[in-house]
């Protein structure tokens, strides 16, 4: 069991994903690649890494990309966030977009679709006054299997119940066989899921109100930070538009972004001086 390839797949890693990984991780990528390794017929986790390392990136070097990007989620995570969405951030958006009756938000590491989902939902039940409104949520994450997942919109009970109140539950999904879930055609219609690598070529995108970027740049270097944080703000829609990072995340020394804060949660827009 050799482990000389390991540096090079570390930089492998990061040049196509941009996660940043050392050996204090090896019990992460152990249990994350060994499937991966069985499922294609390596005796070990670093036979697999020594045949990455050693041809052209393709299939197999994204089955193992996408494990070691796949993160737990739930509905409804960070309940601070959602309150402040819900009580000042999106109240605000909809004022000043009024005129236009248009509403665009990116989910942009969306994992399984419950952020997207989330969001969708809270939108129906709380904002009655968006009727009307053309509400775009575009989704995206790097995993091409767990956006399969997302589409579907369907859960097991452990994971509908993670981060759900039961109004919600019973009100946004239906029973399936084997106490699965399903999200209900409405909120699944609202949201477009696509696959995107923050650190690769972008595609077009429209400009968004609101864009969630969760829980991802702390697996970054601070040099892919800032690369990802600049895209980021030429894909607000305006010095008003809200960029949120996980709750463990903060931007330093960015002249890009001005910090904002309510009760409990922290969030950013464009410093008056960006032009959009």
């Amino acid at each position: 069991m050799s482990k000389e390839y390991l540096p090079q797949f570390y930089v492998m890693l990061e040049q196509q994903v941009g996660i940043a990984l050392d050996d204090t991780k090896q019990y992460l990528l152990e249990s994350r690649l060994m499937p991966v390794a069985t499922r294609n017929g390596y005796s070990d986790v670093y036979a697999l890494i020594k045949a990455l390392t050693q041809s052209p990136v393709g299939p197999l070097h994204w089955q193992a990309f996408e494990v070691l990007t796949t993160n737990e989620t739930s509905f409804f995570r960070d309940k601070h966030i959602f309150e402040a969405l819900r009580n000042s951030i999106l109240p605000e958006l909809i004022e000043n977009r009024k005129k236009d009756k248009t509403l665009r938000i990116w989910s942009s590491a969306c994992s399984a679709g419950q952020e997207a989902y989330s969001l969708a939902m809270m939108l129906r039940e709380d904002f009655s006054q968006l009727n009307d409104w053309t509400i775009y949520i575009q989704a995206t994450d790097i995993s091409e299997f767990i956006l399969e997942k997302a589409k579907s919109g369907v859960y097991s009970s452990m994971e509908a119940h993670r981060g759900l109140e039961p109004h919600y539950l019973h009100k946004y999904f239906e029973r399936m066989e084997k106490g699965a879930y399903q999200v209900k055609p409405a909120i699944r219609q609202m949201v477009n899921f696509s696959h995107h690598n923050l650190v690769g070529d972008w595609p077009f995108y429209p400009k968004f109100d609101l864009i969630m970027l969760r829980n991802v740049l702390i697996y970054f270097r601070q040099d892919v930070k800032d690369k990802v944080l600049s895209k980021m703000q030429r894909q607000l829609n305006g010095n008003d538009s809200v960029l949120i990072l996980g709750a463990a995340e903060s931007i330093y020394l960015n002249d890009l972004y001005r910090l904002l804060a309510l009760d409990k949660i922290s969030y950013y827009k464009l410093n008056t001086l960006v032009k959009v």
